[in-house]
């Protein structure tokens, strides 16, 4: 058997969940003044090579997945954590615990910055027709092109709107991070708040995201401060999606 760990914990807690293992059997590990919670689990079904020959599986590894996150969001009601990410396997409670004695001091470090916090995430999505219109009022250079179509014969204006769609598609990025960037200032300002800004390119082709990092007590407040965003820049086609709690993987950095 090996072990399947899902949380450095500040305290030996289990989850009432189901495992990995599809069993409610967990164990915990403890030394140094923090403990580990882990399923133990057939080497046979999760050594690195099975991971491996089933890395193509998405029914296997979103199943995994499902019950990875299930039994963190069940530990973080409990205690303060360090969530790990999944497939995290140490060969025995031995090596688990030589693992926390060894870390013990930064681990100790992390659960008390995360101590009380959540993680929630803001995605900044931009419908393309009005963000596309948008553009030009945010960008000078194609403040100018338009104008210049405006004044210009049908077969100049034509060659120039062609003109601007092309600076458009090369303004978007730049306009996006700036927006980015400016939601990003809005809530470190308004919020005792550690943020983590993920472009689309970093989130392969997806809306670019901000991860925020909250005490819990300031839920209410991140949902007030959407909701301005929200009508702040309805006119520009952006939309802001606001989803969490989630355990604080972008911020447990061990």
């Amino acid at each position: 058997m090996i072990l399947y760990v899902y949380a450095v914990t500040a305290a030996a807690v289990m989850p009432e969940v189901e495992g990995v293992d599809r069993t409610t059997r967990f164990g915990s590990v403890e030394a140094a003044g923090v403990a580990a919670v882990f399923s133990s689990v057939s080497e046979e079904e999760f050594s690195q090579d099975v991971i491996d020959r089933r890395s193509g599986d998405l029914e296997w590894l979103g199943a995994i997945g499902y019950r990875h996150q299930d039994v963190v969001a069940a530990l973080m009601k409990q205690t303060n954590l360090v969530p790990l990410r999944a497939f995290t396997l140490f060969s025995s409670e031995e090596a688990l615990r030589r693992y926390l004695t060894e870390n013990a001091e930064l681990l100790r470090r992390i659960l008390e910055r995360l101590d009380g916090r959540q993680e929630w995430t803001l995605r900044i999505e931009f419908e393309p027709q009005r963000w596309s219109e948008a553009l030009v009022g945010r960008v000078e250079s194609l403040r100018t092109l338009q104008n210049e179509i405006a004044a210009a014969s049908a077969g100049k204006a034509f060659l120039l709107r062609k003109k601007l769609d092309d600076e458009k598609k090369r303004a978007s990025r730049d306009a996006e991070q700036q927006v980015v960037a400016e939601v990003e200032r809005r809530i470190m300002e308004k919020l005792a708040a550690e943020t983590v800004a993920e472009s689309r390119e970093r989130r392969d082709g997806a809306f670019p995201q901000i991860n925020v990092l909250i005490q819990r007590d300031e839920e209410s407040r991140l949902q007030e401060l959407r909701e301005e965003l929200g009508r702040a820049y309805d006119s520009e086609g952006i939309t802001l999606a606001l989803s969490g709690p989630w355990p604080p993987y972008t911020f447990a950095h061990v």
